[in-house]
């Protein structure tokens, strides 16, 4: 295996879409592990099955323990129970903070780099790095990069036009909290404030907000699913490609507006080595407010205080 090969920890609904659109695209070898070890080697012959007639070349296999995908370059954690609706943050933390224990036994001493898909994403992916003791460039959550999906295309649609060519940023937690960075924000090239009007962009401010809340009733197994898919995959692509792009990770913050400890969406330059430059961007007082209390509130359910 080389450095190019993505290891998927937890083959479940969202594990097995990533690795299927890793596969796909070609993109790279694919090692996939699960607890349930039929679960994870059905799904290798399954994938496997497929390539065939150049569909694609990339080698899918399993493994049956989890230290063993330490020889991938970059290792997806996607296992862990869903947040179903009328549950707090931090009660899916207790619920999943297994896992941290679990990986962090297995991959002691790595050197690995890891993509978080496991909700609760801020928490999960603190907690990971602080369970590795390893740099904040190397442990990278999907939060920051899932909601840019959702202001671009709520973006694109109040000004009909394609969102493939709106380009935003996200900072703060991935949650109602979240902050859109609109002097970071354009449609193909042109800033955002040319083309709309402060009320539309507080009117798209307010949709995600109430949309973050209105998801989280609605959640069940089947919802949730394939947006969270397709952020791991562009996070993913672009370490494997060292595309070297800015994108907004959940990744931990050390001093950034005074706010340490605890991981939040944060723009930053991607590449082979992760997220290797942050891009702090320039706040208002309002916004700076809100990432203290989210970091507050963050940091409190790291230590089991439901506040």
């Amino acid at each position: 295996m080389t450095d190019q090969s993505v290891g998927v920890l937890g083959v479940g609904r969202l594990g097995s879409d990533v690795a299927f659109a890793l596969a796909e695209r070609d993109l790279c070898d694919v090692v996939l592990f699960d607890t349930d070890r039929d679960r994870a080697e059905y799904l290798a012959s399954d994938l496997t099955d497929t390539s065939f007639g150049h569909v694609y070349s990339r080698r899918i296999s399993w493994v049956g323990e989890a230290h063993e995908l330490a020889s991938c370059g970059v290792i997806l954690v996607a296992a862990g129970a869903r947040r179903e609706a009328g549950s707090a943050a931090n009660e899916l933390y207790a619920q999943n903070l297994h896992i941290i224990e679990q990986v962090a036994d297995a991959f002691v001493g790595s050197s690995n780099l890891f993509v978080v898909a496991t909700e609760p994403v801020d928490l999960m992916t603190q907690a990971l790095a602080t369970a590795l003791r390893l740099p904040p460039s190397r442990v990278m959550g999907i939060g920051g990069v899932v909601d840019s999906y959702r202001v671009r295309h709520a973006l694109g649609d109040a000004l009909s036009v394609n969102p493939d060519y709106v380009r935003t940023q996200i900072v703060g937690p991935h949650d109602a909290d979240a902050s859109v960075i609109w002097n970071y924000t354009s449609v193909n090239g042109v800033p955002v404030q040319l083309v709309a009007p402060a009320g539309t962009r507080e009117q798209i401010e307010r949709a995600l907000k109430a949309d973050a809340e209105t998801r989280l009733n609605q959640m069940s197994e089947s919802f949730s699913r394939y947006t969270p898919s397709m952020a791991c995959l562009e996070l993913l692509r672009s370490v494997v490609q060292d595309d070297r792009r800015v994108l907004s990770v959940t990744m931990p913050w050390t001093g950034t507006f005074g706010i340490s400890d605890v991981a939040m969406s944060m723009p930053a330059i991607v590449g082979r080595f992760g997220a290797e430059r942050p891009v702090p961007p320039d706040l208002d007082t309002p916004a700076l407010d809100r990432l203290e209390r989210s970091a507050d509130r963050l940091a409190a359910a790291l230590q089991g205080d439901a506040r």
